[in-house]
């Protein structure tokens, strides 16, 4: 006998899911604003920290992945929403904690310069049946990620530099390099914050993240 969806199976499933910027669960971070069920059919609404986070694709898939999984659930709909704006007090204490011990620690989140760093992939992709693609980082944690974000994951060998990449992508697309350098970079800065890109922090061209 399948068991009955519940907001509590929901929420546990969705501490499957973290930002690739912040090392928390989307649950303990306070991400998750409503969990509507009718049926089998669930819709989530959650926010992110910032508006403009180059993480919105890949944890939105995450969100729909971690809740269609689930027995009992016919579709999973999910839906960014900016109203209340998120803030630090609806963190757990757990969040806190981790936060707190992240800052004292040495895990400092790491920018590159991108004429110089050679991004390597780290973890492995797992690619579905039905077309769905997951990175899994060396923590285990998964993201569920598009073709372009995988393609640019596997072009990380530790032998080309961002902005060379940056080419490469963009004659695959037939675009100048100067038109996706953008996306490509923020996309890095996600990989690298996932865990599933190495920023080796002895590397002279690697530089401590400057908040904005």
């Amino acid at each position: 006998m399948s068991l009955a969806v519940t907001v509590d199976r929901i929420m546990e499933a969705l501490r499957e899911c973290y930002d690739p910027e912040i090392p928390v669960n989307i649950v303990d971070l306070g991400l998750i604003y409503n969990v509507a069920i009718d049926q089998g059919r669930v819709k989530v609404k959650f926010t992110l920290t910032a508006r403009g986070c180059p993480a919105h694709e890949l944890l939105s898939q995450q969100v729909k992945e971690a809740v269609a999984k689930l027995p009992g659930v016919t579709s999973a709909e999910v839906e960014v929403v900016w109203d209340p704006p998120w803030t630090p007090d609806r963190m757990s204490s757990a969040a806190r904690e981790r936060l707190k011990a992240q800052e004292e620690g040495s895990g400092i989140q790491l920018d590159f310069d991108p004429s110089t760093f050679k991004p390597t992939k780290k973890g492995h992709l797992v690619k579905n049946p039905d077309g769905t693609m997951i990175l899994i980082n060396l923590a285990n944690a998964r993201f569920r990620v598009n073709e372009e974000i995988a393609n640019l994951w596997e072009k990380s060998e530790g032998v080309r530099t961002v902005d060379e990449i940056t080419s490469l992508v963009a004659m695959d697309l037939q675009l100048s390099p100067v038109e996706v350098r953008p996306q490509v970079v923020e996309l890095y800065r996600s990989l690298v914050a996932a865990g599933l890109v190495e920023a080796e922090k002895q590397d002279e061209h690697v530089l401590p993240l400057r908040s904005s």
